[in-house]
């Protein structure tokens, strides 16, 4: 089995964010339930050894706060039950912290609309982030190792269209792409070597 890692981040933005470690490695799923569905049929044609979600997402827990990283213990549709448990997160976890990031470790909701509003309440009841295409990607590494990064960009008291909105999405992509080494580690852990050393590799060569 290839032991190389696929990343699916579902907006250009975040793409780009994780754009370091190769075009062949991320891939961009599109936003929203009806595309997550669509890129997770064209999965079943892929060959990777791990697969890991990664984007922005909303926070439901009042603790969180904008450019917080949630990697998730699992993933359900909101009201439904969990359909993906990730390998090893709390390995990933620690090599995030080790990076100075504030991480939480917890579910990861995916819904079929934004939730806003006194909706984020009703939700926390289920997890820590919400977003709108987890739930369906993780479900398509069909039983390959899998684990859901989100970095959290609005929460009930910074609101997505609030003030600052524009410094806490710079914030949290650059956190997100933070994120990259440290999935490629996990990768490397939990499907075999591999995928750290080819990033190695051609970063040494686009040093002039």
């Amino acid at each position: 089995m290839t032991s190389d890692l696929l990343v699916c981040t579902p907006l250009r933005v975040e793409a780009r964010a994780l754009r370091h470690l190769g075009a062949n490695r991320v891939l961009r799923t599109g936003y929203g339930r009806r595309h997550s569905v669509r890129s997770a049929a064209e999965l079943a044609g892929r060959e990777f050894g791990a697969l890991a979600v990664a984007g922005l997402a909303g926070g439901l827990d009042p603790r969180l706060r904008s450019g917080d990283v949630v990697v998730g213990t699992e993933v359900a549709e909101w009201g439904g039950a969990c359909r993906c448990r990730s390998r090893r997160p709390e390995a990933l976890a620690t090599e995030l912290r080790g990076l100075g990031l504030r991480v939480w470790l917890g579910p990861v909701l995916t819904s079929r609309r934004l939730v806003l509003g006194a909706a984020r309440a009703e939700a926390a009841r289920g997890g820590l982030v919400v977003d709108m295409e987890s739930e369906v990607l993780a479900a398509a590494a069909s039983g390959r190792p899998s684990v859901v990064v989100r970095v959290v960009l609005d929460t009930a008291r910074q609101p997505l269209l609030g003030p600052g909105s524009p410094v806490r999405l710079s914030g949290a992509l650059r956190r997100l792409r933070a994120t990259g080494l440290p999935l490629l580690r996990w990768a490397e852990a939990v499907a075999g070597a591999g995928s750290l050393d080819a990033v190695r590799s051609r970063r040494s060569r686009e040093v002039p």
